[in-house]
């Protein structure tokens, strides 16, 4: 937890290090938000690093699916695919 010293500091990416990246706006549920504000503040980092950090070693599997990804639950949407034409 941060200290009474540290109060008011807000946490900043180093100068320039922020030059190429893009700004994503996403609507979360609360809950969401402060985990990932609690786990950032407790790396020391802000929110936008703290986030950075977690996709970047969130594990994918060759699918491009998260490791923790059930996909069974995709079964259905390759069902109700439309059929693609063939090329006569």
């Amino acid at each position: 937890m941060a200290s009474v010293i540290d109060m008011g500091t807000v946490l900043r990416r180093k100068r320039g290090t922020g030059v190429s990246n893009v700004q994503a706006n996403y609507s979360i549920p609360q809950h969401c938000k402060d985990k990932l504000h609690a786990v950032s503040e407790r790396m020391g980092l802000s929110d936008a690093q703290g986030l950075e950090l977690i996709l970047n070693h969130l594990e994918l599997k060759a699918d491009g699916l998260p490791a923790w990804f059930a996909h069974e639950s995709l079964s259905w949407a390759m069902q109700e695919a439309l059929p693609i034409a063939k090329a006569s």
